[in-house]
């Protein structure tokens, strides 16, 4: 006789981070003598920050020069999940917000520091523009450090830079080191590519692990099986309807309960905002190989 298990997120054991799940066998507990277990379907929200206080990766900052010195803004990201275009949309913002920017004969705000990828080299790279020390054909913003009542310009043309802690910042996110880019003041634009693999994203692929089963051939050995992350978008559900049944053998044993999880492709604990889940499982009698 085969037994069809679901879990949603009633089961959810650690509100924390909705990875972890707690079963209840009925009646005081499931007897398994030469069981075996597999995953029949999974849906599971896509809902892994890449940058959170779980990770502790959200800091950084960027120094202007203005007058004869320079003010720094300390950047907290928000919790979320970003791609490098979306960390330069929040910096852009960041400049908007304190006049940080001049506006262009076309009406556009000029930036003086970017983050875009770079393809070719799989790395992300970071371009540090001018600010002039006088305005030009420029127009000032209406208000911040820049304007008209603002600190001013820089008395010497000088770039921005940006500044990586040495923790709980946003470095492994964007391949660079702990430091500060460029390390001294530049008088002409500036650009650099990380020297580090950027990772995007903390979660690359899901394993699923249950203190149930004891898969004799994996360290550690309650691994039960493992999906991929792919045709999926951040805020979709990934689906995973195996083709073939994988059975892994449950230790003998009385047991009242069992614990499942979602681990990433290294182990670590996956920390999900959604815990709107569906995990179909199937135990059944050990079959001859």
């Amino acid at each position: 006789m085969s037994f069809i298990l679901t879990l949603n997120s009633t089961n959810v054991s650690n509100t924390n981070t909705n990875t972890s799940f707690k079963y209840n066998f009925i009646n005081g507990g499931f007897t398994c003598k030469d069981y075996e277990m597999c995953v029949s379907s999974i849906t599971l929200p896509y809902s892994f920050y890449n940058v959170s206080s779980f990770y502790s990766n959200k800091l950084f900052s960027i120094t202007f020069p203005t007058g004869s010195t320079v003010v720094r803004y300390d950047i907290i990201l928000p919790d979320g999940f970003y791609t490098v275009n979306d960390i330069n949309s929040y910096i852009q913002q960041v400049c908007v917000s304190n006049g940080a920017y001049l506006i262009d004969s076309s009406g556009n705000y000029v930036y003086f520091i970017q983050l875009v990828y770079n393809i070719a080299y799989y790395s992300v790279q970071l371009l540090t523009f001018l600010v002039p020390n006088a305005i030009g054909t420029y127009t000032r913003p209406s208000s911040g450090l820049y304007s008209s009542t603002g600190t001013g310009l820089p008395t010497t043309a000088y770039t921005p830079y940006i500044t990586l802690p040495t923790s709980g910042s946003i470095k492994d996110i964007i391949g660079f080191e702990v430091g500060r880019f460029p390390s001294t003041m530049q008088t002409a634009s500036w650009n650099t590519s990380s020297t580090l693999t950027p990772v995007g994203t903390t979660v690359n692929s899901i394993i699923m692990q249950c203190s149930l089963v004891h898969n004799a051939c994996t360290t550690p050995s309650d691994i039960l099986d493992s999906m991929p992350i792919k045709d999926t978008s951040f805020g979709s559900n990934i689906t995973y309807d195996p083709s073939f049944e994988k059975f892994i053998s449950i230790s003998d044993g009385t047991f009242n309960s069992f614990t499942f999880s979602f681990r990433d492709q290294n182990l670590n604990e996956i920390y999900a905002r959604d815990p709107n889940v569906s995990i179909t499982l199937i135990i059944r009698p050990r079959r001859a190989r």
